[in-house]
C-alpha cells in the first residue's frame, strides 16, 4: 500500500511537471497571438475588456484595444485572463514583477 501512495505521488509530480512546461511562453510573439482575445482586471477592480496582448516587458505590458496600441504598468494589474485557448483557460497574475500563468477556473 505504502508502494502505490509513493508511485501515485510522483506520477502527479510527473504530469505536473510536465503539463507546467507546456504553458505559453510569453516572449514570443506567435504564443502571445495564441492566447486570442482577454480581458485584464486591474487592482483597483477596474476591467479592460476584449484586449490582445501584444507584448510582456520587465515593468509592463503593452496590448491592443479597438486597433490601438495602450501599455500599462504591471503593478496596476491584479491579473490577465483568456477564456479560450489552445492550452484551456488561462489567467496570468504578476507576483513579485514576474508573470504566473495558471488556469482560469
Amino acid at each position: 500500500m505504502r508502494n502505490l501512495i509513493i508511485i501515485t505521488c510522483m506520477g502527479l509530480l510527473l504530469v505536473s511537471a510536465v503539463i507546467q512546461k507546456d504553458w505559453p511562453d510569453l516572449s514570443k510573439k506567435e504564443d502571445l497571438k495564441a492566447l486570442g482575445t482577454g480581458k485584464i482586471v486591474e487592482t483597483d477592480k477596474c476591467i479592460i475588456t476584449k484586449i490582445i496582448l501584444e507584448e510582456v516587458n520587465d515593468y509592463s505590458i503593452v496590448y491592443i484595444k479597438n486597433e490601438s496600441q495602450h501599455d500599462m504598468a504591471i503593478d496596476k494589474i491584479s491579473r490577465i485572463e483568456f477564456n479560450e485557448t489552445k492550452w484551456g483557460p488561462l489567467k496570468i497574475e504578476f507576483e513579485n514583477g514576474k508573470p504566473r500563468i495558471t488556469l482560469f477556473e
